[in-house]
């Protein structure tokens, strides 16, 4: 709008704004620069700005996409660290589970051995001449 003014009225006096089309071209002339120019600076402005916006839009869209990848690798990486944790959490139980169980079997062991000797030594005690033979005292 300013290089409309600027130019009509620098071209005040010779314009022709009533009349004959063709004697009149001098004011189409102004007026076509005038668009022209007009047209250009609002394109190139209008280019800037939507530029500075894309460029903005792009940054956006990079930082949510470095976004979206760091969550991603954020869940994976908790995902991977809660199948850690319960596998170990299970060789623990299957740990205690076995020690539970070797701990049982053995103290099987110890009461089977335990009730041997508490047999073994009252078949003595009932048979001392078949167990000790010869060294058997029979003053006792």
């Amino acid at each position: 709008m300013v290089i409309f003014a600027l130019l009509v009225w620098l071209n005040e006096g010779t314009l022709d704004l009533i009349g004959n089309p063709i004697a009149g071209w001098k004011t189409a002339f102004v007026f076509l620069i005038g668009g022209a120019a007009t047209g250009g600076i609002t394109g190139k402005a209008l280019d800037f700005y939507c530029e500075r916006k894309e460029q903005r839009l792009f940054e956006i869209e990079r930082k949510r996409e470095e976004q979206e990848k760091l969550r991603r690798d954020r869940i994976e990486n908790e995902v991977f660290e809660k199948r850690r944790q319960d596998r170990e959490r299970q060789e623990r139980v299957d740990q205690q589970r076995k020690e539970q169980a070797e701990k049982e079997a053995l103290e099987r062991i110890r009461i089977k051995r335990e009730i041997a000797l508490e047999e073994e030594r009252r078949w003595y005690e009932e048979h001392p001449e078949e167990a000790y033979g010869e060294w058997c005292d029979d003053d006792e």
